[in-house]
């Protein structure tokens, strides 16, 4: 094979690999964006909105999942995240089992780090129940925000295992900290 045919060749592998990963690209953009749409919905009062948006996150996340495959998982990553962050809220707001990684379709690392962001969401929703009156749903948000913090907190691993999670359980510490001292006063 001469170089002229083996660039050939490499230059049509390329260019197929980059549409992949432009759709990968753009799945993922479309999964963080209506996330953030289904959070703002749930913090706003328009619960019936967030659940339309949410019904098309997980047809979307297939979509993404597809587009993805292996070669561009890590592409996916963010978007994960972000599922799961929304998913595991709207579970916790609506008193229901916190959903799996097998349930969501969705690797182990990216679960961790959205449920605990989740936990900022938490927070949030409890400060909106205390500026409300109600004592009994912050109360409920802040024991649902120690639930995750104290099981997240047993893995006690290095970076190279759990990736961003260490940080993140810095971060719920915080949280939950502030939160403590919001329903003291």
């Amino acid at each position: 094979m001469t170089l002229e045919k083996t660039v050939d060749a490499l230059d049509k592998k390329f260019s197929e690999q980059e549409k992949a990963q432009d759709a990968a690209l753009s799945q993922s953009r479309l999964v963080i964006r209506d996330c953030a749409k289904a959070i703002r919905h749930l913090h706003t009062g328009h619960a019936e909105e967030a659940h339309v948006v949410i019904k098309t996150l997980d047809s979307d996340v297939k979509k993404l999942q597809k587009a993805a495959g292996e070669d561009f998982a890590h592409i996916a990553t963010s978007a994960y995240q972000e599922y799961a962050e929304i998913k595991c809220l709207v579970a916790l707001l609506e008193k229901k089992e916190l959903p799996t990684p097998s349930d969501l379709g969705i690797d182990e690392l990216s679960y961790l780090a959205g449920l605990a962001d989740c936990v900022g969401e938490l927070r949030r929703s409890l400060q909106l129940a205390l500026k409300a009156g109600k004592k009994k749903d912050a109360e409920y948000l802040f024991e649902k925000m120690n639930y995750i913090y104290d099981n997240l907190m047993v893995l006690k691993y290095s970076g190279s295992i759990v990736g961003q999670l260490k940080r993140k359980q810095d971060m719920i510490r915080s949280q939950v900290e502030y939160a403590r001292s919001e329903m003291l006063r």
